[in-house]
């Protein structure tokens, strides 16, 4: 729930307050983020997999489409921060979200889409030691629902504030980007 705007939140934040050379990459099958491009056409290449369209909006590279074959050459392109739009987990590619950094894994604690988050751990919980590099974000959930869930899962989790526009980050949020990129380089 809410992936995606703050995959592009997170990117703003990357680029505009820490003057870092950041790329998003939408790895879910659905190609939303092209439309930020203005059309549904991203910048045509000679077809070949090591080469991927993109545009820039904002100071950030928009890479819609991404396969994990992509992914090497990106990693190699310069950038200090990839975040990658993983989606749902149907929808994700496990050993590309395991190679990642910092797992961040972001839900909600409604009675209504608890069972993506209860889907998470037992996709994961038998092959995969699910406390070091994962952060666990949660946008709606009373204080109380999330300390029984963190109790629960034996994981600490945090609330995400409400981010009104992932392209303007305000003020008050620039605290909760920083302790959160500090939590994930360790």
């Amino acid at each position: 729930m809410g992936v995606t705007h703050f995959a592009l939140a997170l990117c703003s934040y990357c680029t505009s307050r820490l003057r870092k050379k950041t790329a998003y990459l939408e790895l879910n099958p659905r190609n939303e983020i092209s439309q930020l491009n203005g059309s549904n056409n991203l910048p045509s290449t000679d077809g070949s997999d090591t080469i991927v369209p993109y545009f820039t909006l904002h100071g950030t590279d928009y890479y819609s489409g991404v396969k994990g074959c992509m992914i090497p050459s990106l990693l190699n392109s310069g950038y200090d921060y990839l975040i990658l739009d993983m989606g749902y987990l149907d929808e994700a590619d496990s050993s590309e979200f395991l190679r990642c950094d910092c797992k961040l894994i972001l839900g909600s604690l409604s009675p209504w889409k608890l069972q993506y988050y209860r889907k998470f751990f037992l996709h994961f919980n038998y092959t995969v030691n699910l406390g070091e590099g994962f952060c666990y974000l949660v946008q709606t959930g009373n204080q109380g629902d999330i300390s029984g869930f963190s109790k629960e899962h034996h994981i600490s989790m945090r609330s995400i504030p409400f981010i009104n526009n992932p392209f303007r980050i305000k003020k008050e949020l620039f605290l909760f980007f920083d302790e959160l990129l500090a939590v994930c380089r360790g």
